[in-house]
């Protein structure tokens, strides 16, 4: 089922670090395992790992900008 394509990208930017917006158009493993890197890398910001977790997540939140409207069902050609 298509969703809202602008309603997702809303979720994108300013939930999007704790995948909100991939469990809204249906990829909820991917979007668990977003929030899971976000949680576990804010609590251990204060060694080294917390920095690579956030750092990852922040890529992938960048690289959800092209693969938002996709997911979300927008017929892309």
């Amino acid at each position: 089922m298509q969703k809202s394509v602008a309603l997702a990208y809303v979720l994108w930017f300013f939930l999007g670090y704790l995948g909100i917006h991939r469990m809204y158009c249906g990829r909820v493993g991917s979007g668990v395992a977003m929030l899971a890197l976000t949680v576990f890398g804010a609590l251990t910001m204060g060694i080294f790992v917390g920095h690579i977790l956030m750092l990852i997540v922040g890529i992938w939140w960048l690289i959800d900008l092209f693969l938002t409207a996709k997911m979300a069902g927008f017929p892309l050609r």
